[in-house]
């Protein structure tokens, strides 16, 4: 049987903590996707005192018991004896109904631990009688017992060795009813299976809680059913669930016996380490120590309500009465026949108790880690390490730092030192709105510079816009004025052309010429020769062809002069059309020019306006963040 956690229901509220008499057995983790602490529970250090169930109003803490295995075998048809605490009769009103159910589905031996108490009273006194124990503690309570197996070692000894009284009703079952078959004990303390597991006398731990909910839950019952149990008479052992019940059980036979109680988490686990620390002749003959403030009525597996604490009194009280009325009914001269007959048949050796130690390896943290701890935690001084408000569920900020120490808890869970680190941010956060504050400033600064050169581009920007825009007028001029010098290039090269081809036709004119002055020259150097022929005859058609011959001589003279000339035309024209072609290319490749510095000027002039409207956007923004 352990203590449960559900870590949805969660809330790192600390309570817990607070309530624990082992911090040790509560590690507070960071939730995941939560802003708070998770407290998960160490098992190993858990005595299963249920305070944390008890004090959580989250239904985060529950624990389980064997209740619902107990049914199931009943169910099943295994054979199971029962016994119950005499707490159930106090705290249930229906527990006698209920009981006698139990026989009807299967039950057939139920056993008052009310006399399992009168033996265990009887024993303690036979034990101290016979010198067998000097000042002890008594183990009724479970989460004592365990708290003191795994965290006290050093006060085993001091422990009663007499069984409980559950124990001491299941020993007398087991080694004087014969019942060797599983026993079940209804019962108010979910710690009781630690003691069940280590003594072996009981096998399952039904918690008044889950078997009153069961038998309401599964059963229907006859309300008005009188139940008995099957053991004798019990008497004074029915008081042992109030506080004080074995003190009081213990001075109703000897009235000299120094006797003690102390009930309460908040106070009965620090008490232990006084009296372990007392010397011995201060301690009392008998310390009757519970873990719950009100006994075992108030356990943490009964459905105790608080606001009946003083009708669970007034029932404890009448029945303190009449146990005590029938303890006395039952003498016979001045003989107790109850612990005479105990005397007789009972021996202290079969209701003695062995104790092992559990070690759970809870050592204390060192001085040099609780100082980092504290270091963590931003404590400096004594009063920030003395601050003691309680917040993260542990007494002491010197608790808090040595569960650091030991990891189990962080600084965050720490109340001070989220105020501090808050201050620490607010700090943090003042010192950067000065250092963005001056930033700001010099923000503005800049963007009134900004703003200044913006109104200074826009105003170069215009300035440029214009020039580009006459300087577009002037380029589309010089362009048709290159358009015209080009027209003229090609007129150049039209009349070019024109002489070309001229010239062409009076070279064709000149061949003719010369082949007729080449043909007259035959004809002529005919003719002379034919005039001599002629003798004086032909004297006077020999100055003819003489004649003819000059002439065609200077003809041919004036051909070789037309060729000469045509020579040198040829090579003025090819040189005008080289010059014409030069021209050309040039106003070509300059209008080419023209034409890429006036989409230049475009580009500029759109380019201009998409900065002028930029730098107005800038300007707007600006403004902005002025404002």
């Amino acid at each position: 049987m352990y203590v449960t956690i559900n870590e949805d229901k969660c809330i790192g509220c600390n309570a817990c903590i607070r309530v624990c008499p082992v911090h040790e057995a509560n590690r507070a983790v960071a939730s995941s996707g939560k802003n708070h602490s998770i407290i998960s529970i160490n098992h190993d250090m858990c005595i299963s005192c249920g305070e944390c169930v008890k004090s959580c109003e989250h239904g985060a803490r529950d624990f389980v018991d064997d209740a619902e295995r107990f049914f199931h075998d009943i169910k099943s048809g295994k054979k199971i004896t029962v016994v119950v605490a005499p707490a159930l009769r106090l705290t249930e009103p229906d527990s006698d109904a209920m009981l006698a159910h139990l026989r009807e589905i299967g039950v057939n031996l139920i056993y008052d631990v009310s006399f399992g108490a009168d033996i265990c009273t009887y024993m303690h006194i036979k034990a101290i009688k016979e010198n067998k124990v000097d000042k002890v503690m008594s183990q009724p309570c479970a989460a004592l017992v365990e708290y003191i197996l795994k965290h006290r070692h050093n006060m085993i000894s001091m422990l009663s060795p007499v069984h409980s009284p559950i124990s001491c009703t299941a020993a007398y079952l087991r080694k004087y009813a014969g019942i060797s078959g599983d026993i079940a004990c209804i019962s108010p303390c979910i710690a009781k299976k630690f003691e069940f597991e280590e003594t072996g006398l009981i096998q399952y731990n039904v918690t008044f809680k889950r078997f009153v909910e069961i038998m309401k839950r599964d059963f229907t019952y006859d309300k008005t059913k009188k139940f008995k149990f099957d053991n004798v008479p019990a008497y004074c052992g029915k008081i042992y669930p109030k506080p004080g019940g074995l003190k009081d059980c213990l001075l109703n036979v000897m009235p000299n016996l120094d006797v003690r109680n102390s009930e309460g988490v908040s106070h009965v686990y620090g008490e232990l380490d006084y009296y372990a620390a007392a010397d011995k002749n201060d301690r009392p003959d008998v310390y009757d120590i519970l873990s719950c403030s009100h006994g075992c009525i108030s356990g943490p597996g009964t459905n105790f309500d608080e606001s009946r604490l003083f009708s669970y009194m007034k029932k404890a009280e009448s029945l303190e009465a009449s146990s005590f009325h029938e303890r006395r009914k039952q003498k016979a001269f001045n003989v107790d026949k109850q612990f005479k007959w105990f005397e007789k048949h009972l021996k202290l050796e079969d209701f003695i108790r062995n104790y092992t130690p559990k070690q759970t390896n809870n050592q204390p943290a060192s001085e040099l880690a609780i100082n980092s701890a504290y270091a963590k935690l931003m404590k400096k001084t004594h009063s920030e390490k003395h601050f003691d408000c309680g917040a993260c569920g542990y007494k002491s900020c010197e608790e808090m730092a040595s569960a650091i120490a030991k990891g189990i808890n962080f600084p965050e869970n720490c109340h001070q030192f989220t105020v501090k680190k808050i201050e620490l941010e607010q700090e943090h956060a003042n010192e950067a709105s000065v250092v963005i504050q001056s930033q700001n400033e010099q923000i503005i600064s800049t963007i009134n510079n900004i703003t200044d050169d913006i109104e200074k581009i826009c105003s170069d920007a215009n300035g440029i816009n214009e020039l580009c825009l006459n300087n577009s007028g002037e380029m589309n001029n010089i362009n048709e004025i290159i358009n015209i010098l080009n027209d003229k290039c090609v007129d150049i090269h039209s009349a070019v052309n024109g002489i070309i081809d001229v010239n062409k036709q009076y070279k064709e004119i000149s061949e003719s010429i010369k082949n007729i002055t080449d043909q007259t020259h035959i004809l002529s150097m005919n003719a002379s020769v034919e005039a001599a022929r002629a003798g004086e005859a032909g004297k006077s058609f020999s100055i003819v062809a003489q004649e003819i011959r000059t002439l065609a001589a200077n003809t041919k003279n004036a051909t070789s002069t037309i060729d000469e000339s045509e020579k040198l035309v040829n090579i003025e024209t090819a040189k005008v059309l080289e010059i014409a072609k030069e021209i050309e290319k040039v106003a070509n490749n300059l209008s080419g020019a023209i034409s890429h510095v006036s989409g230049n000027i475009d580009n500029t002039i759109s380019s201009g306006q998409i900065i002028r409207g930029t730098a107005e956007d800038i300007r707007t923004a600006a403004d902005r963040l002025r404002r």
